[in-house]
């Protein structure tokens, strides 16, 4: 709207009244009426112009008239030669001193009354909207769980329909293909071998699906019930051998191993301690702690553990192992295993430190030491004196034993990265060797299913060819006339014939050393004798430790003393030719990098 066009302004003398474009005097405009054509009129953000410029000294004013009396009062701020004290004189009815303080007064609760009734119309619209809102939503969601409800009416009728008795004519057999599939198939030449194999296992899955493991289970038993009084209960015209293999094939059906691995523990252990065996593999072992005595005591430990709810009880045979039978916090994360206090260790990994029994002051090498158990085991009863020498050939692993070393705070080792089998020629004249050396790992199924069907013959040979060398490089490690050692202990938590007693039985032959007593109260003797194999009679000295007897993980213990620091002439020998070979080869790599040189020249 154009200022100008609506009110043309006049400017009055001094002393004379303002007037509008008529003479005549205008009823005085209602309040509530200015204030809303105000603020029609006029923008927000004039309000406080007007406020300003009507206490100002100068201003100008000029009234509407009754014919447009939606046209609000407009100020001009251009004339400021008229003071305050000019406007009093003049007596415009119905704008005195007064009436003009009124109006002002007015014109701002007006407006705040006015902006209210607003904000009040607009609240109302809003939870008018909000209601709409509300209303459209709850009906969205009687509509959604209409249709939810239709559609779980339509499953449920599908599935009755499914569940319905299928006429045998009408069943699909998965081992008979579709009559069209067996013509094409027949048709077919490139991708007959592979149809042909994906079938075989089609059909090799759905045995195994359609397998009766309770009724597997029970055979098992009667076979072995048959076995055991086979003279009596045995059928006539069925050999032993074929009760063995109905035996062999239900074990692997029912516990998932593989041909071979079965056989493997049928032979060593009869039917029946086979089956305990098996079973036990199919739980955990119970989890143990070692308290390590460097910084605590096993009674003091355990107060702590049992304080923060921990269930345990102490190992009988052992004075640093407990028993986590069951707790309220994490074993691995507690402030006393922080603090280095206690480490987690199986119980059979005890055993093989208990054999080896080293003393303070002594030097003792783990040839195969990580991830630290057994290591720091060893320090804590050197009480952090002597030394110490923790070797192992992996890196990755070295971690963790340095690791486990620095947080139970022992003092006394050395870490070294070598192959067990260069040590002799580094390091020598130990008092006494541990080699707790690699192997297949049959002792640890529980921990680790996949043994069941990753390991294989050849695993056991590659292992045990390994573990010959690995234990004769620890006995010419150690010195024969210590006068408090010249002792050697070799174990393994496999089971394995092949991989115990036939590798102690091949260092008796090759080293001058003897088996001597664990001097571990229990545990069973170790094999004399294997199927067609003959061992010496001193390997039942060694001992043997079995889930499903001792509730620990499969292991195997040998303690050797050597008299002697001689080695066989044919051992010499041998040596004495890889060691030129190596000489040879190495003169002549550099020979020929000093060819190309002198060419070059």
């Amino acid at each position: 709207m154009n200022r100008k066009s609506a009110v043309a302004p006049v400017k009055a003398p001094t002393g004379k009244r303002l007037v509008g474009a008529k003479k005549t005097t205008p009823a005085p405009v209602p309040i509530k009426k200015v204030a809303t054509v105000t603020k029609k009129s006029v923008a927000p953000s004039k309000k406080p112009v007007i406020q300003q410029e009507s206490e100002e000294d100068d201003s100008e004013f000029e009234e509407v008239s009754e014919e447009t009396p939606k046209k609000s009062k407009l100020i001009d701020s251009d004339d400021e030669e008229e003071s305050d004290d000019d406007f009093n004189k003049k007596n415009t009815k119905g704008f005195s001193d007064e009436n003009q303080k009124w109006l002002k007064m007015k014109n701002k609760e007006d407006d705040e009354e006015e902006d209210e009734d607003e904000e009040e119309d607009e609240d109302e619209d809003s939870d008018e909207e909000e209601e709409e809102q509300t209303n459209f939503e709850i009906q969205s969601k009687k509509l959604i769980a209409k249709k939810r409800k239709e559609e779980l009416e339509n499953i449920k009728e599908i599935q009755s329909d499914f569940n319905k008795e299928i006429p045998e004519a009408d069943k699909f057999d998965p081992t008979q293909g579709d009559e069209s599939e067996a013509e094409d198939s027949q048709d077919g030449s490139e991708g007959e071998d592979d149809e042909d194999e994906d079938e075989e296992e089609k059909e090799k899955k759905d045995d195994l699906l359609n397998i009766d493991l309770p009724m597997v289970y029970q055979r098992i038993k009667d076979v072995i019930q048959t076995l055991e009084n086979f003279g009596q209960q045995r059928k006539q015209g069925i050999s032993r051998q074929t009760y063995m293999d109905r035996l062999r094939e239900d074990i692997c059906t029912y516990f998932g191993y593989s041909q071979w691995l079965a056989d493997v523990f049928l032979k060593i252990f009869n039917a029946s301690e086979a089956l305990e065996f098996f079973e036990a593999n199919e739980t955990h072992r119970p989890l143990t702690i070692r308290a390590n005595t460097l910084k605590v005591r096993r009674k003091d430990l355990a107060e702590a553990l049992i304080a923060r709810g921990v269930h345990l009880e102490p190992i009988k045979w052992s004075q640093v192992g407990l028993t986590i039978y069951d707790t309220q916090v994490a074993i691995g994360a507690t402030p006393e295993y922080l603090a280095g206090q206690y480490i987690q260790q199986s119980a059979s990994s005890f055993l093989p430190v208990l054999a080896l029994a080293p003393q303070p002051n002594e030097r003792v090498l783990d040839l195969c030491a990580s991830p630290g158990g057994k290591t720091t085991y060893i320090a804590a009863m050197m009480k952090n004196t002597g030394t110490l020498v923790a070797n192992d050939v992996n890196k990755d692993r070295i971690k963790s034993l340095v690791a486990n070393i620095h947080r139970l705070g022992v003092k006394n080792c050395m870490v070294s990265n070598l192959d067990g089998r260069q040590y002799p020629s580094v390091l020598s004249g130990f008092d006494r060797v541990l080699v707790d050396a690699p192997c297949v790992g049959l002792g640890v199924i529980s921990k680790d299913p996949q043994i069941k069907i990753s390991k294989s013959e050849q695993d056991v040979i590659t292992c045990t060819h390994t573990q010959k060398e690995l234990l004769l490089k620890a006995i010419d490690s150690v010195d024969a006339a210590s006068p408090t050692g010249g002792i050697i202990v070799y174990s393994t938590c496999s089971l394995t014939v092949e991989e115990n007693e036939a590798v102690v039985d091949y260092a008796l032959r090759n080293r001058d050393v003897i088996v001597v007593d664990t001097t571990i109260e229990f545990g069973v003797d170790g094999f004399t004798s294997y199927r067609e194999s003959r061992f010496h009679p001193s390997l039942s000295l060694t001992k043997r430790y079995y889930p499903h007897t001792h509730n620990m993980d499969g292991f195997y213990i040998a303690k050797l003393k050597k008299r002697s620091n001689t080695i066989p002439k044919d051992e010499e020998k041998q040596q004495k030719q890889i060691s030129n070979k190596r000489k040879n080869s190495d003169t002549s790599s550099s020979d020929s990098e000093s060819k190309p040189n002198k060419k070059q020249q």
